[in-house]
């Protein structure tokens, strides 16, 4: 007998059989005991999760000579001729060869003929989203008013392809690609019977690579019986499928903890020269990732992991190697590079520059944290700044310094300093008056303040301010003083307790002879807030 691949045959043959639809499976079973069967259907989902294999079992379901029923004989004449695809009245099209407006009109004109001898005609087309607007538009009127026992059943991969005029007029399924364990489950089977000798990590690594499709995992499946016979380990199944080894991530891992990206660039060389495949090669690395990341959240991570493809207590040791957020940031790193490779020629070099994006990685840090460590470094930047120890005073007939007088009490830059930052705080207008200002005299006891202009003191010499300025005084220096106001020509460079943006010019002053780079002032941010460079 000639051969016949797993995918064809172990294709399922009844609604029991199929793997993973458990929700289409229930609605058109249910349909069929009711007898509310609809005229039209769209299977939607990507490929090998059984879209046609369903259309098909419908068919057989409706035409079976036991039927209509949800288990089908298989053994009827229109089981046989549906299964083997030579019955009369179930007509399988393939969209995308016959998607003129002709072949539609053809089809259009064949539906008016009742069936020859199964008790419905059905139409299956498989990628129907191939199907060009007008022969769309040629469909639609018969699609919602098909002659009786006519039933149209659409497969596509491209759901968004299809007109919503196609969409109203049809019962929509939504098809979801399997789960790892599910194709396992069935790969199992299949080499049980078989007679294929293989261990269960072989059979994940082939489901994992299958990405959710049971016919591409059983193709797979028949091409490393193809390299090894039936005795298969798991190092023949990471060689024909270009898969690299645990022991291979848990050094990329090594690496990646001690942050070096030379030796981290060579591994990737070294699994390319082995001729691996690298977009495999990353989707490992993004689960790895996502492994440690399990492990590093949960308490119980053997219950989220597969124990036959990693090392639970290697995993639990590297995870002590980064944060939480770390992983979370690689492995969007990695899926942008996943999708970038699948476009990009330069497959290998996108691959290496998100592996040295990944080394740039950081912790976040909590925003608050670094407010306050802001805040806390610009005062004992003011706080560096020389202690006053003479203010200009600028009396009505000349300017002569006048001395502080300390007394008891601790006054200093700093202590006006934190005067400016209580009166921001708490009345942020009022700060405008002291830009305005020339401080005379600051201790225990007084604060003298000189104004240039009448206005500006007549403003701030009102009881209400005055009152304002003594309680941020005693709010900064725990002192009750005297506030004394007088007019006089302000010096435009006052030698007195400098403001927070004396401070910002002066340390500007300092720093004009080095002026940063842009690379050197995005470098500082990221060594401040963390994170990673996106262009």
């Amino acid at each position: 007998m000639d051969f016949q691949v797993s995918a064809r045959k172990w294709r399922p043959q009844k609604f029991s059989e199929l793997i993973g639809q458990e929700h289409i499976v229930r609605t058109l079973s249910n349909a069929i005991e009711l007898n509310r069967v609809s005229h039209a259907f769209l299977f939607s989902g990507t490929r090998g999760v059984g879209k046609t294999t369903t259309a098909r079992i419908l068919a057989r379901v409706l035409n079976c000579e036991k039927g209509p029923t949800i288990e089908p004989c298989g053994t009827c004449s229109f089981c046989v001729e549906i299964t083997e695809g030579h019955c009369i009245d179930v007509q399988e099209i393939d969209g995308a060869s016959n998607n003129g407006v002709a072949e539609v009109r053809d089809l259009i004109d064949n539906v008016q003929y009742a069936t020859s001898s199964a008790r419905y005609k059905v139409y299956i087309i498989d990628e129907v989203h191939m199907l060009s607007k007008s022969a769309f538009n040629a469909l639609l009127k018969t699609l919602e008013e098909p002659p009786p026992r006519v039933i149209f059943i659409f497969a596509t991969t491209e759901l968004i392809k299809i007109p919503d005029t196609i969409l109203s007029r049809c019962q929509c399924f939504e098809f979801k690609p399997l789960s790892n364990v599910q194709i396992t489950k069935q790969l199992e089977l299949i080499c049980g019977q078989e007679g294929i000798q293989i261990d269960e990590k072989g059979l994940e690594e082939i489901s994992k690579v299958g990405a959710g499709s049971m016919r591409d995992a059983q193709s797979l499946l028949d091409q490393v019986i193809a390299y090894s016979g039936k005795n298969i380990d798991t190092d023949s199944v990471e060689s024909v499928l270009g898969i690299v080894g645990g022991t291979t991530l848990e050094l990329f891992a090594e690496r990646l903890i001690k942050r070096e990206p030379a030796e981290l660039i060579a591994l990737v060389q070294e699994v390319a020269n082995q001729g691996k495949d690298l977009a495999l090669f990353c989707r490992s690395v993004m689960e790895y990732l996502r492994n440690l990341l399990m492990v590093k959240v949960s308490r119980n991570p053997e219950k989220l992991l597969n124990a036959h493809t990693c090392n639970l207590e290697v995993l639990k040791k590297q995870a002590e190697g980064f944060d939480a957020d770390e992983l979370q940031q690689m492995f969007t790193i990695l899926s942008r590079a996943e999708a970038e490779m699948k476009r990009s020629s330069l497959t290998q070099m996108v691959f290496e520059m998100a592996i040295l994006r990944l080394t740039e990685t950081r912790p976040f840090k909590n925003i608050d944290d670094l407010i306050h460590k802001i805040n806390q470094a610009e005062i004992e930047v003011q706080s560096a700044q020389p202690v006053t120890s003479s203010l200009t005073a600028q009396n009505d007939s000349s300017a002569t310094p006048v001395k502080t007088q300390p007394g008891n009490g601790s006054f200093d830059s700093s202590t006006w300093t934190k005067i400016r930052q209580e009166v921001s705080r708490k009345r942020p207008t009022f700060e405008h008056y002291l830009d305005k200002c020339q401080v005379l005299v600051l201790n225990e006891k007084e604060i003298q303040l000189m104004f240039s202009d009448s206005f500006t003191l007549e403003m701030v010499g009102s009881p209400e301010n005055v009152q304002f300025i003594k309680d941020m005084v005693k709010s900064a220096s725990g002192h009750e003083v005297q506030v004394i106001l007088k007019q006089g020509e302000v010096k435009p460079t006052p030698s007195g307790p400098p403001s927070s943006g004396q401070v910002k010019k002066n340390l500007n002053d300092e720093n004009q002879s080095r002026q940063k780079t842009e690379s050197e002032i995005i470098q500082d941010a990221l060594d401040i807030f963390g994170g990673i460079v996106v262009k």
